[in-house]
């Protein structure tokens, strides 16, 4: 079937309700791979999240309109110069173009990379997250097996950075600068990381890297009946909510984002709340002590 749109959600416990429906329905549901019918094989097989605002399409970065003009190789050139002295992490070597092009979408570069993760609820927290906040939110779920073995015939599951089918996508920087395309690959496809880099390890990231397709949710493949890609919408009135919810499990800023950065953002956004939400509760607690 076409891509699967679940219910909106209001709550945590709606949101892991839809999780459980679709990986169960995922895992007894059969797809060919090599002319043989499979099933899933449950947490062999994770599932893949992405949270965003809901009106926005699955579009890496560089191929969204406000930047229809970018020139890969030279963002990736400026990107390699230039974040040598800023780097606290191990500096990848400067043969090991996936290490760089990995840190770039990390740290907001465009690239033909959309992030993912295996952890639903850092899914949501992005989602619920997300900019602008004025619009409802969504998360989108993938197989990723499904994905892949759907684009590669001798493929099973994501592709790794230093597989020969891997390298089609991404040249080196010296031929990246001589060609005119930067990849003859049509879909995207999905792709597991090393976590160069401490975000990435704690965010469970990992990729689907584009092609000369645009959106992962426009490809001919979604609209056949074995589609493994789901949307479920969260209301615009919930993401307070269920941002409180995930801080209750732990699912915060300065857990998402490990670094000082993010623990500042943190402090300010709870105290910010705080302040507001005081005069409040004190009223609340006043008229249930005189309920008493």
């Amino acid at each position: 079937m076409p891509i699967e749109n679940l219910k909106s959600i209001s709550n945590l416990s709606e949101y892991l309700d839809r999780v459980r429906f679709i990986r169960k329905k995922w895992q007894t549901k059969e797809v060919a791979w090599r002319g043989y019918p499979v099933t899933r094989k449950g947490e062999e097989e994770p599932l893949w999240f992405r949270g965003q605002p809901a009106n926005v399409g699955l579009s890496p970065k560089i191929h969204r309109k406000e930047y229809r003009d970018a020139d890969e190789p030279e963002i990736r050139q400026q990107f390699q110069s230039r974040a040598l002295q800023l780097m606290q992490a191990k500096v990848p070597e400067s043969d090991h173009k996936w290490d760089w092009y990995f840190l770039m979408q990390h740290y907001g570069a465009p690239t033909r990379l959309l992030d993912w993760t295996d952890n639903p609820l850092i899914g949501l927290f992005f989602a619920v997250n997300s900019e602008p906040n004025e619009t409802n939110a969504a998360v989108w779920i993938l197989d990723p097996y499904w994905l892949n073995n759907n684009l590669f015939e001798e493929v099973d599951g994501p592709l790794l950075p230093d597989w020969e089918e891997t390298q089609k996508y991404l040249k080196t920087l010296e031929a990246a600068f001589m060609s005119r395309r930067q990849t003859r690959m049509s879909r995207p496809a999905a792709l597991d990381p090393p976590h160069v880099d401490r975000r990435l390890a704690v965010q469970g990231s990992h990729f689907v890297i584009f092609g000369n397709s645009r959106d992962l949710a426009k490809i001919r493949q979604v609209e056949g009946r074995d589609c493994r890609l789901a949307k479920v919408l969260i209301s615009e009135d919930s993401a307070e909510y269920i941002k409180e919810e995930l801080a209750d499990c732990g699912i915060t800023h300065s857990f998402v984002f490990p670094d000082i950065e993010a623990l500042g953002k943190e402090l300010a956004v709870s105290w910010k709340i705080r302040t507001q939400a005081g005069p409040r509760a004190r009223r609340v607690r006043k008229r249930s002590a005189l309920l008493k």
